[in-house]
């Protein structure tokens, strides 16, 4: 699935360019003639448009100013905003919220607002805005897409096809939202209507990069509706798990008390609650590694976890550490919008799986043992985190495992030192759509390369 998602992000992205569903598609014109004439002249960040906008402040400050004139200024600080909408929200807030108080609930500026936090990852606060604006302007396609959209980011995969559903009415060859009506059908296990969405998808594209993607989506759906046939599931409030063949005996009744157990684990631990069920999916071997093409004990796709039921089933410790491992990579995909690090995200995972299996994350895993003591301690061989995602994609077992200590280990020394709230941090902060960097001068006041240093001095007092 990994392989999946990467050619289609791939396929998507050129493709975005061109959707019906559009970020920063309508500028605020500004309310005067004057200003209007000279604001199709500054096109470029630079003196010249600094020292217009601070004329224009001092006649929208000014005693008496009028709403025209505060509109003018909201104008070119929007302009000025969309010229460096390459840095970081945090540099272009300050004159954002200038701008809303400008023009309080001005409908363009909300969507503007909207669109600034969606291009920088923070959905959930996004989708506030396009609510808003959608609650002024109920009729509004393109903010219904931008809903639906924004709701396919946070995974809440039901809201996305309610919104989505109305806009493909409006733009029915959009190959963007025809592709994720698909994904959140499958998401959501509805996989003949995924397949009917995704083939309509194929018919609007002539590009052939973005068909052959679709077609692998389409094959996925089909051996994903073969594995599950004639399969069980049941839910509570937080889980739909589903039970393929007869795993449902094999697992007997201890399926969602181990899975509340690590809810409330995870949960606690991390500071964040999902607002969606998360489903998961118990396999017969032979059909997980149809489904998966991998070799893990199990996986995590969005809301979904996937676990080859028959492959080590030894005991119940086993399954609670396997299920935390996955239902933690699923709240941090929906904490960060996939935004985390794999280093970090590997290592919460087994932070959290230790915890479940052996009752303290700093009860690592029996094989670790050796690795840490003779490399990683004795031989002062201290994997660099930055190398973590080329070391768990090696076809060597042993850096495979290097990845996975390397991770596991600064994860317990960023808890030793700063205490679990550091992942809160670190996780909300990615979430908002700051970089990786600010999130770890959030929680730890270092940059990536202090913290690797300390790191390494932390592993070999071990």
């Amino acid at each position: 699935m990994k392989k999946l998602l990467t050619i289609l992000l791939l396929v998507l992205l050129p493709c975005s360019l061109r959707a019906q569903i559009q970020l920063f598609r309508q500028p605020l014109p500004p309310a005067t003639p004057e200003a209007l004439q000279e604001y199709q002249i500054y096109n470029a960040l630079g003196d010249e448009l600094d020292h217009k906008i601070e004329d224009l402040r001092d006649a929208a400050y000014a005693i008496g100013a009028t709403r025209e004139q505060k509109l003018d200024l909201a104008a070119f600080l929007l302009k000025k905003i969309m010229l460096r909408v390459d840095r970081t929200y945090e540099e272009n807030e300050d004159l954002m919220l200038e701008t809303a108080r400008l023009a309080p609930d001005n409908i363009i500026v909300e969507t503007f607002w909207g669109d600034l936090l969606y291009f920088k990852g923070n959905y959930e606060k996004a989708l506030e805005h396009f609510e808003y604006v959608h609650g002024r302007e109920p009729d509004d396609m393109q903010i219904i897409g931008k809903i639906g959209l924004a709701a396919v980011q946070m995974m809440d995969y039901e809201k996305a096809i309610e919104y989505l559903g109305r806009a493909v009415n409006t733009f029915p060859d959009s190959f963007f939202i025809l592709f994720y009506l698909g994904k959140s059908n499958y998401e959501l296990h509805y996989f003949d209507e995924a397949i009917s969405w995704w083939e309509r998808a194929r018919d609007a594209t002539q590009d052939e990069n973005q068909k052959a993607a679709i077609d692998e989506a389409i094959n996925r759906a089909r051996e994903q509706m073969a594995s599950t046939d004639g399969s069980s599931s049941v839910e509570d409030r937080r889980f739909v798990v589903h039970f393929a063949g007869d795993s449902r005996d094999d697992l007997g009744d201890i399926t969602f008390e181990v899975l509340n157990e690590v809810f409330y684990q995870v949960t606690r631990s991390l500071n964040f609650h999902p607002d969606v069920k998360i489903n998961v999916i118990f396999y017969l071997t032979e059909d997980y590694y149809k489904v998966s093409r991998d070799w893990s004990a199990a996986s995590a796709q969005g809301i979904k976890i996937m676990v080859p039921l028959k492959s080590g089933y030894k005991s119940e410790e086993y399954v609670k550490g396997l299920l935390a491992h996955e239902f933690t990579h699923t709240i941090i995909h929906l904490r960060t919008n996939n935004r985390c690090p794999l280093w970090l995200n590997e290592g919460i995972a087994q932070y959290q799986e230790f915890a479940a299996a052996n009752g303290s994350p700093d009860e690592m895993r029996s094989d670790y043992n050796s690795i840490v003591e003779n490399e990683f301690i004795d031989g002062g061989k201290v994997v660099k985190l930055n190398r973590v995602p080329a070391l768990l994609n090696s076809s060597s077992r042993k850096d495979v495992l290097r990845g996975y200590i390397g991770s596991y280990l600064a994860t317990r020394c960023l808890a030793d030192y700063y205490g679990e709230r550091a992942f809160d941090t670190i996780l909300s902060s990615l979430g908002e759509g700051k970089s990786f960097e600010e999130a770890m001068i959030d929680a730890t006041g270092r940059d990536m390369d202090h913290f690797q240093e300390h790191f390494e001095d932390w592993v070999r007092k071990l």
